[in-house]
Formats: C-alpha cells, structure tokens, sequence
C-alpha cells in the first residue's frame, strides 16, 4: 500500500520506502504499526531494535551516518530529528534524497509528530492511542524545589541544560525549577560550578551526552572537590544520574517512565 504526504507545493507524495534515522523514531513507526520502513537507526549500547524492524538494513546514527547505505535504499522519504537536520540534510541533499523532519523536542512536540505520521500513514487510530499514553499530568505543588540539569561529555566537561531542553522540561512539570545562569533560550548552556554555587539547586540531576560510564565517574569526582561540596544538592546527598534508555536528549517512549523518576526525585528532596 502506497502512502501519501502532501508536500509544499500541496502534491501528494508517496512514501513506499522510508528510512529512520533515530531509535526514538524506529519505536514510534513500530508502536504505529508502519510497515514502508526499509532501514532503521542504529541503537545505541543501551537500546534495542523494534521486532518488526531486527532484520532491516541499519543506517548508522547522527553521529556516524552511513550515507551510502541510505542511498542505496534507495527511499522515498529519510525521517531526521529536527535537532540533527544539519548532520543530514546536505549530505542527503546532493543525491537528492527527500528528507522529512520530525520534532521530538518535548513530549508536546512528540506527541504532535505522532499526529503527523499518522496522518501521513493513514494511522489516525493507532496515533491517537499512542499519544494518550504520553499524557503526563503535570505536578501540582507550592513547593518548586531548584534543579541542576548537567549534561557530562566524555573529558570532564559539562553544560547545563535549561527549561527548553527534553529533560528540563520534564522536570518543570514535575513541579520543579530549572536553574542556570544564563538566559540563552538554547537547550543547554555554558556553566561553571562559580555560577552553580551562588544558584544553590536543591537537586542536582547528572546525564551524559556520550561513554556514560566515564562521564558519571568524573561528575562523582568533581563533586567531592570543596567548591561542590558547599553547594545544597551535593551537601544533602540529592545527587542523581538520569540514564539511558529511560533518558535520552529528546523525547522517546520513555517519557512516562523518565516523568515518574524525575517525580520522586524531587519528593525525595522536599522530604
């Protein structure tokens, strides 16, 4: 069965072979029961390929795309992450590979793109079912504990991640307070414990952009230096480490699960 978009130029366009280029997306086009995928992402350590897709061509990942594999599929339509564009589209560009964008920036936007895609493959049902388990119920509460998001890179170094970032958004729903230093409106900024220390955050939740395992040992580390010590999250033991697969630096699936963790964090803090 053919599967029809209407473009720009309000033609339809059919979709009989797509490409995914996230694990978020390969679980949603599974969750929708979309059958035109002919290659998927490929998982991290931590993630796994939906049953549906396990046999099917992987394209590699935003941070190693495997271009030649793509264009070999020879697809109608190569869905990317809106925040990766750039580390697709001109390569895909110059053989003239038709891309769709999706936005899974927060769990609003996912659950908007779960809309489109099932509009686009004539899953109107199957959407709607699946955007109503993402319903999170924000937290009511007149306690609004301040939070650190850090996100570690491998080396040592860290940002920190802001009420519009996927996970700082989860946690202003979870009736918590995104803290950073600055009022860049991007998903993460620049940050020095100097600035953390004079914010004082009530919690401090810790992620890692890439080799989790190293990147937690070095923030463990940092925060036994005397600076961090002084800082509340650090002093009263409200330290956490937000890990794959229930987090990740958009949203997936696992938002419920990650809304849950985020909750209780932040009641442990208030307790």
């Amino acid at each position: 069965m053919a599967y029809s978009h209407a473009n720009s130029a309000n033609q339809a366009t059919e979709f009989k072979r797509v490409v995914t280029t996230t694990n978020a997306q390969s679980q949603v086009f599974d969750k929708l029961g979309i059958k035109s995928v002919v290659g998927v992402a490929t998982p991290g350590s931590k993630q796994d390929v939906p049953k549906r897709y396990a046999d099917l061509p992987k394209v590699g990942n935003h941070v190693s795309p495997n271009i030649e594999k793509i264009v070999s599929l020879k697809p109608d339509a190569v869905y990317v992450d809106s925040g990766l564009v750039d580390d697709y589209q001109k390569k895909l560009a110059s053989d003239d590979i038709h891309t769709e964008v999706l936005n899974f920036k927060t769990v609003s936007d996912l659950q908007n793109s779960i809309t489109s895609l099932g509009e686009t493959f004539d899953k109107p049902k199957e959407a709607n079912a699946l955007k109503e388990t993402l319903d999170l119920q924000d937290t009511k509460t007149e306690q609004h504990p301040k939070v650190l998001l850090l996100m570690g890179m491998p080396g040592g170094s860290y940002l920190a991640g802001t009420k519009y970032s996927y996970v700082g958004d989860l946690i202003e729903r979870a009736g918590g307070t995104v803290v950073t230093t600055s009022k860049d409106k991007s998903d993460y900024v620049q940050a020095n414990v100097e600035d953390i220390a004079q914010e004082q955050p009530d919690v401090i939740i810790t992620m890692a952009h890439a080799m989790d395992k190293s990147v937690f040992e070095s923030f463990t580390n940092q925060f036994k230096s005397e600076q961090w010590q002084d800082i509340k999250a650090v002093k009263n033991n409200h330290v956490y480490q937000a890990k794959e697969p229930t987090f990740s630096m958009t949203a997936n699936l696992n938002a419920p699960k990650a809304f849950k963790q985020i909750q209780d964090w932040l009641a442990e803090a208030d307790n």
